[in-house]
């Protein structure tokens, strides 16, 4: 079974369920240009399209927990802008929508089981 699902996808935005049964946790890479973002019918413009963060629903076992972060160089393997959460929760960034890094790939780690809601607004993708 696909440990990332599509639960809605739209030109504006995309909204993710990742989640992981493993005991010793999982990592998730979701690339900008990946068909988890953007529509059959857009394309992926480099230097142009970008993904920032609006909304996340989380939850994680016993002594577990998430971080959600964004690749700020690929052949580097570096990360930014870490979020780390443990038990449940939902942040809603009403008025604002966290762009940091919102032009590279979202990547999603866990030490243990976990389910994620995340929503994604898009922006400068070509129709």
């Amino acid at each position: 079974m696909a440990a990332i699902h599509v639960i809605k996808k739209t030109e504006n935005e995309s909204v993710l369920k990742i989640y992981s049964t493993s005991s010793s946790g999982n990592t998730y890479q979701i690339e900008l240009n990946s068909d988890y973002i953007k529509l059959p019918t857009e394309t992926y413009v480099e230097g142009q399209s970008e993904v920032t963060i609006q909304e996340i629903f989380w939850g994680t076992k016993a002594n577990k927990h998430l971080d959600i972060s964004r690749v700020a160089n690929t052949v580097a393997n570096t990360a930014h802008g870490h979020y780390y959460f443990y038990g449940t929760g939902h942040y809603n960034f009403v008025g604002f929508v966290d762009n940091t890094y919102s032009d590279g790939a979202v990547r999603i780690t866990s030490d243990g089981a976990f389910h994620l809601l995340i929503k994604l607004k898009k922006n400068g993708y070509e129709l």
